[in-house]
């Protein structure tokens, strides 16, 4: 069999898994440690959304180092999961079980060629559409779990102004 015939069958039998990229979409930071969630949102070739469950996370281990990561364990999905998603056309409305009653909708968009795709979520701040930057958690340490005492959210206006906007929320 001739070289390239028996690459051509190779990739019939055994295909590419299909192109896929993660894009971050925010990152929750604690007062615990200097450790992150980041959230991402899984997009092909196009920028559509990848699968039925596009928006994932993983915690960013800073202490450790700026490159390391690890999934969220079983307990660590109770606090900084995601509560639900649905994918609709190009568009992710989504929630987090931290922040059940906040509906956020991500997406992503082709940049300019030949860029990649660029990612962006929406939630409501303050009343006001805007894009979300980051989430800021204080929590007192406490056995067995530690107590959150309050939540900060911030963004940017999505009107002409781009104003910055924050918003606290106490459980």
């Amino acid at each position: 069999m001739k070289p390239l015939s028996l690459i051509l069958v190779t990739l019939l039998v055994f295909p590419l898994p299909a192109w896929s990229a993660d894009l971050l979409l925010f990152v929750i930071q604690r007062s615990k440690n200097a450790n992150e969630v980041h959230y991402y949102l899984r997009v092909d070739a196009h920028c559509n959304p990848a699968s039925d469950a596009p928006v994932h996370a993983l915690w960013k281990l800073v202490e450790q180092s700026p490159e390391q990561t690890k999934p969220l364990s079983v307990f660590d999905q109770l606090a900084y999961g995601i509560a639900q998603q649905t994918v609709t056309e190009s568009w992710v409305v989504f929630s987090l079980k931290a922040l059940d009653t906040k509906r956020m909708k991500a997406r992503a968009t082709p940049s300019a060629p030949p860029g990649p795709c660029a990612p962006m979520v929406l939630t409501d701040i303050q009343g006001q559409e805007a894009l979300l930057e980051r989430v800021y958690v204080q929590t007192e340490e406490r056995f067995p779990k530690p107590k959150v005492v309050y939540i900060d959210i911030f963004g940017k206006s999505v009107d002409a102004s781009h104003t910055p906007v924050t918003e606290r929320l106490t459980p």
